[in-house]
């Protein structure tokens, strides 16, 4: 009887280091870095501005998203003005308000027309809208009323 208990309590060991191993070798396992694609299966972007120390011309603007897309707004959503495929400015949140931005941007230099792209951290969506033209030292919006672009 006793020779059974012992084994019972051997077997009960060695499963018991068996699963802490498992365990540990789970906990150490290094993360799955998958990129997070949006629903038409492109990556989620890296926008950022190409620094240019000619670049002395910029216009400001101050942006709202439109209401529709104000309860998805997320700290962590991306904005960027564009002129043909260079990016000419990333926005800030402005004043720690989740759908208000602030954007300085870059002269486009005749890179073509100023389109403006707003990605959704929740609904994993990249939109897109035409953009006013190039003015320097031009501001678009205000913080009592900020422009609001027709995303789609």
């Amino acid at each position: 009887m006793k020779s059974i208990s012992n084994r019972a309590l051997c077997i009960v060991h060695r499963a018991s280091v068996i699963a802490l191993v498992v365990i540990i070798m789970i906990g150490c396992k290094k993360k799955d870095e998958r990129t997070i694609l949006t629903p038409d299966n492109t990556p989620r972007p890296e926008w950022k501005v190409t620094e240019d120390g000619e670049s002395y011309k910029s216009m400001m603007a101050i942006i709202r998203l439109p209401e529709v897309l104000r309860p998805y707004a997320d700290a962590t959503d991306m904005i960027s003005v564009v002129a043909g495929e260079t990016i000419v400015g990333v926005a800030s949140p402005w004043d720690d308000v989740a759908d208000c931005y602030t954007i300085r941007i870059a002269d486009p230099r005749g890179a073509g027309a100023l389109t403006f792209r707003y990605y959704s951290v929740k609904l994993m969506r990249i939109y897109t809208a035409p953009f006013v033209s190039f003015v320097n030292d031009g501001t678009v919006g205000t913080p009592e009323d900020p422009f609001i672009p027709g995303l789609q």
